[in-house]
């Protein structure tokens, strides 16, 4: 076991000409490179740059921003792309299986899987108050933000955004 845990927790010199950061995830939704994510994500950001599984860093730009739902819309050049379709948010069910999908913590494209605990949820942060969320149990952690929120078809039903911090495995989207 030590070489497993050696070869991801080892300490690896590298050379950077330049400071990365990393602050969430998206959903790419449009096959022409439109990307969904929070707006929280992109909200101080000079350079956003889209990384793809194929480890391709694009250029993005944003094309709108809804800070009152906490919703970013961003577009980059790529070709054709494949993405996630949207599903509907307007019949789900308490109990209902989820996949949440993004990058907590900069481990990249991890799956957690979980119900939704309740639907139309309010929340209050920062002076705001956001509306209709979906609470899922699905584990969201810090680099989920922006990232799908899916049901078992593979819909995107929610945009990850929030987890109550005083609990464990409460989170929304």
């Amino acid at each position: 076991f030590d070489q497993f845990f050696n070869a991801f927790f080892q300490a690896r010199p590298r050379r950077q000409r330049y400071t990365r950061t990393s602050l969430g995830s998206g959903v790419i939704v449009r096959p022409d490179g439109y990307v969904l994510t929070n707006a929280h994500v992109i909200a101080r950001g000079q350079n956003i740059k889209v990384v793809l599984a194929d480890e391709r860093e694009l250029a993005a730009r944003v094309v709108g921003v809804d800070a009152d739902a906490d919703i970013a819309v961003l577009k980059f050049d790529g070709g054709t792309l494949p993405h996630l379709e949207f599903g509907s948010s307007d019949d789900l069910m308490i109990g209902e299986t989820v996949i949440a999908i993004g990058n907590p913590f900069g481990f990249s494209h991890t799956v957690t899987t979980g119900v939704i605990s309740a639907v139309r949820r309010s929340l209050k942060s920062e002076g705001r108050t956001y509306l209709d969320f979906i609470q899922t149990d699905a584990s969201i952690n810090p680099g989920n933000s922006g990232g799908p929120l899916l049901n078992l078809r593979g819909e995107v039903i929610g945009i990850n955004t929030a987890i109550y911090g005083g609990a464990q495995n409460i989170g929304f989207a």
